[in-house]
């Protein structure tokens, strides 16, 4: 059996070794990887899978919440302990739907984190993995037990994740789905052959889904009907809202795109790269043609007014605060412009300025020279 990884954050490099130590020192097998940013968090989690992750809330280039919202977007749950000064309710009330299991406050009790680093990491190495039954099945199980916990469904090389709270089926989750899109594929088709593993742990996912069992599994299976019955005939009811995307020519501007919608998740909103000069839409994702009149008839004035008040030159981006915590980012490079309209509910300003763009306009500029 693999060794479970538990990851360290924090920027206090003597907590840091001492949790290391205390850790290693129960002699449960654990393997312990360290980082002290946020920023090099992610790096451990995008190149080896981790088990339990120890986070600290304040620290330097990238913050815990941050790294919170950063897995979030990438849909990536898995099991986190809080290690916090401040009050549980203050950081639970915000981040409640993501993977935080338990807080521990600090100066830290190291008995009782061991013990709950114990615990979760037990619940995790027994997980269940059912196999000869339905999901319906498990569901009705799972509330005749009022049980709390992850279920975690792998379809067509995909995965989904259900939360449940007592019994009741609280969020689903799969990838950039809707809960109606993820519930009438990953509960309403039974057709497909599942992969179905169950954690219990309590995942602290706030309740978006307000009905009883009966009333979720009827209504994904009118929604798998119904998209089934869309597929058939070719066509897209009216009421269906989609997302449209602009048919792109230039493949590499399409990858930038593809880039940033993975980075941002659903705080993306709107996005469209375009020529400066005639007004031409390169790659789009919810495309605003209006809006790239504006920015370029922006970016002139911008650029005009800085020049003859002997300001320096407009940089790599400028940001358009706007209400509804919506911010627009304007990068203009040469003949180009790249516009994205983002909610800054759901990512840090700090992320964005610090990680996304700072990696993106690199990229938007060799993707031009090329």
């Amino acid at each position: 059996m693999e060794k479970q990884t538990i990851l360290i954050v924090d920027d206090d490099k003597k907590v840091v070794q001492l949790l290391k130590e205390s850790i290693l020192k129960v002699g449960n097998g654990y393997q312990v990887e360290t980082a002290y940013d946020g920023k090099e968090a992610l790096d451990v989690i995008e190149k080896r899978p981790v088990d339990l992750v120890l986070l600290d809330i304040n620290m330097p280039v990238l913050s815990g919440v941050e790294v919170l919202t950063e897995l979030h977007n990438k849909k990536m749950w898995l099991p986190i302990i809080i290690l916090t000064a401040y009050g549980e309710k203050e950081v639970e009330e915000k981040f409640q739907d993501f993977g935080i299991v338990d807080f521990q406050n600090k100066p830290l009790d190291l008995k009782k984190l061991i013990g709950r680093i114990g615990e979760i990491l037990k619940n995790r190495e027994h997980k269940d993995s059912i196999s000869g039954m339905s999901l319906t099945t498990i569901l009705q199980v799972l509330e005749m037990e009022k049980r709390t916990g992850v279920l975690t469904i792998i379809m067509d090389d995909k995965d989904g994740r259900i939360f449940f709270k007592e019994g009741r089926v609280v969020d689903i989750e799969a990838g950039g789905l809707s809960i109606e899109d993820a519930l009438g594929k990953f509960i309403g088709d039974t057709s497909r052959d599942k992969e179905i593993n169950i954690e219990y742990l309590n995942h602290r996912r706030s309740e978006k889904i307000n009905k009883s069992l009966t009333e979720i599994l009827l209504e994904a299976s009118r929604l798998h009907d119904e998209d089934e019955n869309i597929r058939e005939s070719g066509g897209l009811p009216e009421s269906k809202e989609i997302e449209k995307e602009t048919k792109v020519d230039n493949k590499k501007f399409a990858d930038l795109l593809d880039t940033l919608k993975e980075d941002l998740g659903d705080a993306l909103l709107s996005t469209q790269i375009w020529n400066f000069s005639d007004g031409e839409i390169l790659a789009g994702y919810n495309p605003q043609p209006g809006n790239c009149d504006l920015f370029t008839q922006i970016t002139v004035y911008l650029n005009e007014a800085l020049s003859t008040s002997e300001y320096p030159e407009l940089g790599n981006y400028y940001i358009l605060n706007l209400e509804g915590k919506k911010v627009s980012v304007i990068i203009p490079i040469g003949e180009y412009l790249w516009g994205m309209l983002v909610d800054s509910k759901k990512t840090p300003l700090g992320f964005l300025l610090k990680v996304v763009l700072s990696k993106l306009i690199g990229a938007f500029e060799k993707t031009i020279a090329s």
